[in-house]
């Protein structure tokens, strides 16, 4: 059975510039934070990527009519806006990541 080698090189600049460029996607993807409002702007929703809820606005408006399973309701929905906006940056920001990696492995 005949042995095959291949050698594998790299040049360092590219590596380098590579990881500099993941390693600010990175960065902006730690950042990413999406705000979600309810459609009479009475709930704000502060979502980041990891779809942590940073923050919660309730208009005092809300509390004139209470109905806390509505309230629930609009509150939840308003979260998921702000989730699905999170993970949409999110995944736009990977993407670009993983468009990256594979351009530099196909060199």
């Amino acid at each position: 059975m005949e042995t095959q080698r291949v050698l594998l090189t790299y040049e360092p600049v590219q590596f380098d510039r590579l990881a500099a460029e993941i390693r600010a996607i990175q960065r902006e993807l730690a950042e990413v934070v999406e705000v979600a409002e309810s459609d009479d702007g009475l709930i704000v929703a502060t979502v980041n990527a990891r779809g942590d809820l940073m923050d919660l606005e309730l208009d005092p408006r809300l509390f004139r009519h209470p109905d806390s399973k509505a309230l629930s309701e609009a509150i939840t929905g308003v979260y998921r806006s702000g989730r699905a906006a999170a993970d949409a940056r999110a995944f736009e920001l990977t993407m670009r990541q993983l468009e990256l990696t594979r351009k530099e492995i196909q060199k």
